[in-house]
Order: C-alpha cells, then sequence, then structure tokens
C-alpha cells in the first residue's frame, strides 16, 4: 500500500517512464534486426578483417525513452571492422561501412525492410517504416590497440584525429553502480518465473538507477522540447546520473539527490568543462560545452527546474493534482496512463476511505481520507 507522498510520487513516475519504455515486442524486433544486419555484413561484405555489430547506447544499457519528437525510438549499434588503424580512414571506412548497409538496403524484401540511408556526423541511419517505430544508428568502428577488449576508434565528420570510446565497457561500469540491487531483482523475477536467476535477460531488470535515467530523459525531452539544440546529451545525463547514484530505493529521492550531485561531477578545466568517459578517459561526455560554454547554464537550470517540478508535485493535495503537476514536466499522455494503472493496481472501494477511478475521467480521484503517515496528501475530492 502507498502510504507517503514519496512512494505515491515514485510510483507515478515508474510507472510514467514505463509508458515511454521500449515495448518487449518492439525490442525484439529492433534486436532481431540488427542482428540481421551484423550477420549480413559478415557473410556478404568483403571479408578482409570482419564485421560485427553490437548495440550500444541506451538500448545496451536498458534506459530507453520515447524522443521528444517524432514516435520512433533510436537503436544505437556499433560496426565494428577488424582493421588496424594503418591499414584505413576515417573517410575510407565511414565511405565503405556506408557502401555496404546500402547495398543491404536495396537487397532486403518485405514490408520491414530499411527503406532510407542517411549519413549523419558519426553514424549512418537505416530508416523502416513508420509502424515498425525504430530507426537504426549504425556507427562505423575499428578496435583500440591501446584499449581494452572492446575499445574502439571511432570516426567524426568534423574531427581530423579518431575518436575514443568503448560501450561494452562502459555499459558494464553503469551496470555495476547498481549491482547488488540488480541481481536482487532478478533473483525475484527468476522465482516468479521458476528459473535459473540467469535465464532472465538483463533488459527486464529495472534497477532504481535504470529508472532514474529514464526520468532525468523523459524530464528533459520535455523541457527542451522546442530548443533541441539545447538538450544535455543523454550519455552525458547517464554517466552524471550513474555517479551520483547512492543506493537509494525511493525513486524521488533518488531524484532529487541525483539532481543535487550531479553538478559536483562536471569537472571544470582550463580547456572547458570535462566529463569523462568512466572507463575511457581521453572521451569527453561534455565536449560540446566547450564550443558552446551557454549549454552548461542551461543544463545547470533545467536541474534546478526538475527539482522544484518534483517537490511541487508532492506537496500538491489530492492525487489528481499530482498528476496533473508531473504531466506538465513529463508528458500528459504517459502520465494519465500511470495514473490507469496505479488505479488498476490499488482500485479498492469508496466505502474504505481508498482510491477509486474517477467516472470516465481514466484518473483516479480521492473519495475520502486515506489513513497514511503524511496525512493533507489526500483531500476530499482532491
Amino acid at each position: 500500500m502507498l502510504t507517503t507522498r514519496s512512494e505515491i510520487v515514485s510510483r507515478l513516475l515508474t510507472s510514467t517512464v514505463a509508458e515511454l519504455d521500449i515495448p518487449a515486442p518492439l525490442r525484439a524486433a529492433a534486436t532481431a534486426e540488427y542482428q540481421r544486419v551484423g550477420d549480413w555484413l559478415a557473410a556478404h561484405a568483403d571479408t578482409n578483417g570482419g564485421w560485427v555489430v553490437h548495440p550500444q547506447g541506451s538500448f545496451l544499457l536498458n534506459t530507453v525513452v520515447l524522443p521528444a519528437v517524432g514516435d520512433e525510438y533510436d537503436v544505437d549499434t556499433v560496426c565494428r571492422r577488424e582493421l588496424a588503424k594503418h591499414e584505413t580512414t576515417q573517410a575510407a571506412l565511414k565511405h565503405e561501412v556506408g557502401e555496404c548497409l546500402e547495398i543491404y538496403r536495396r537487397l532486403c524484401e518485405g514490408p520491414d525492410a530499411p527503406r532510407g540511408l542517411r549519413e549523419r556526423k558519426r553514424c549512418w541511419t537505416l530508416s523502416y517504416r513508420p509502424g515498425l517505430r525504430f530507426h537504426l544508428d549504425v556507427l562505423p568502428a575499428i578496435p583500440n590497440p591501446d584499449g581494452g577488449e572492446g575499445a574502439i576508434l571511432i570516426t567524426d565528420r568534423d574531427l581530423r584525429a579518431w575518436h575514443f570510446s568503448d560501450p561494452l565497457a562502459y555499459a558494464a561500469w553503469f551496470k555495476s553502480q547498481s549491482q547488488l540491487e540488480f541481481l536482487q531483482k532478478r533473483a525475484v523475477l527468476a522465482e516468479a518465473a521458476h528459473t535459473p536467476p540467469q535465464a532472465i535477460p538483463d533488459w527486464q531488470v529495472k534497477t532504481t538507477l535504470h529508472l532514474l535515467v529514464q526520468v532525468l530523459k523523459t524530464h528533459r525531452n520535455e523541457h527542451f522540447r522546442d530548443q533541441l539544440e539545447l538538450r544535455p546529451a543523454s550519455i552525458l545525463i547517464t554517466t552524471l546520473a550513474a555517479h551520483a547514484y547512492r543506493g537509494e530505493q525511493d525513486l524521488m529521492a533518488a531524484v532529487l539527490d541525483a539532481v543535487e550531485l550531479m553538478p559536483a561531477y562536471i569537472e571544470e578545466t582550463d580547456d572547458g568543462p570535462l566529463v569523462p568517459n568512466p572507463v575511457e578517459p581521453r572521451e569527453n561526455f561534455a565536449d560540446r560545452w566547450r564550443q558552446k560554454p551557454q549549454l552548461l547554464a542551461r543544463f545547470n537550470g533545467w536541474l534546478e527546474q526538475l527539482a522544484e517540478d518534483v517537490r511541487e508535485a508532492s506537496s500538491e493535495h489530492g492525487l489528481q493534482k499530482v498528476a496533473v503537476r508531473l504531466s506538465e514536466s513529463f508528458g500528459e499522455h504517459p502520465v494519465q496512463k500511470a495514473m490507469e494503472e496505479l488505479g488498476d493496481t490499488y482500485r479498492v472501494t469508496r466505502e474504505r476511505g481508498t482510491l477509486a477511478l474517477g467516472a470516465g475521467s481514466g484518473l483516479l480521484s480521492t473519495a475520502g481520507d486515506l489513513p497514511v503517515r503524511d496525512h493533507g496528501f489526500y483531500g476530499r475530492g482532491g
């Protein structure tokens, strides 16, 4: 039973980001597609050095949220060619991967075949029919001999030097930031499914850290909805949040604590702001802030707004007012769906003075005072 303001807000936030998470069937379709791309490249592209495609970013980290604009999920992948740096150039690597992807696109048949290929700053984007609701970003890369097993060198249209990264090691680092909770939640899921914990795929396990990152990204998308060029990058948010996370189990507390602590992990150097990749320090996730210093101020302003929005929502009297306040910050549709989910789970009778669904509204209405520890959260008719 939900008994405090914090628990109510945490539950609504959890359900809200769940509405924006990539659905399991869509995840399966996206996974099958990047595997098809990888298999085709390995079998049909030139065999000099080999081709391997694997996920990276939010798809690998299990922190996907629906983008602010449009209705497509962004599935990030790496196309790693087993070439030495002296065997190719950035331009040649980018061009060759693009050529092979275009051949793949033209040869694919059926309604779910890719319909377009577009070059971007560091990657190629395969697009599909709108009904599939995702596109595939393919990042050309080669191994980095000076790094770990998954370390890579990537291309950048605006940089002469190779760019350093290690998405697989980063994913392992991110997972380690909430490892204990991950193991506990996976064990619970395994027990319910009567299967060994190892049989539960990682993407089915959501820790508070996963939810925290999704809350931050969802609020970011709403906050910068009309100024997309000012949005902080997801990898930047994810890294700072993972550093700031202190193992909180309550999502609202995790959000407020993270907002307070995240700026402490932004280093000030003579060259400008620095947020190093924790597994590859040569990669600076805040490099864009060096070219545009005003972005750091907008980032800090966004964090302050997020804290204010969450605190104000938790101070509202009446569940509907809480939902309205959260809708302003996280989007009306996902919050309304979250309220419906909360109603289905905690539906009880009016005679018991608990929660009931408002007739035809799709939102919960308060029906009497709940016997809660934090009195005043529920008001009659709130």
